[in-house]
């Protein structure tokens, strides 16, 4: 379930709790705020390390091995790019 549908959900029983629920029924709906935020913080912070992960994986991908002889220039290209022929 996303962040959102949680928040949304929590959101709508909190408001439902508070307009026409008895005491111990609104009791119930907060804590199923708090708990839904806490599950949204959770997985952010999940997302988050999942993305630093990918981001330390790809950066050992591209690490330059021996034998690597390929150059990469830094600029636009205004005109189809061609590769260099195979050796």
């Amino acid at each position: 379930m996303s962040f959102k549908a949680l928040f949304v959900a929590a959101a709508a029983c909190a408001m439902f709790a508070t307009t026409s629920c008895s005491e111990k029924t609104q009791e119930n709906a907060e804590a199923t705020a708090e708990s839904a935020a806490s599950d949204a913080a959770t997985t952010t912070e999940n997302a988050a390390d999942a993305t630093a992960n990918a981001a330390g994986e790809v950066k050992a991908d591209m690490a330059p091995e021996a034998g690597d002889t390929a150059v990469v220039v830094n600029k636009e290209a205004d005109k189809l790019v061609e590769e260099a022929p195979k050796q």
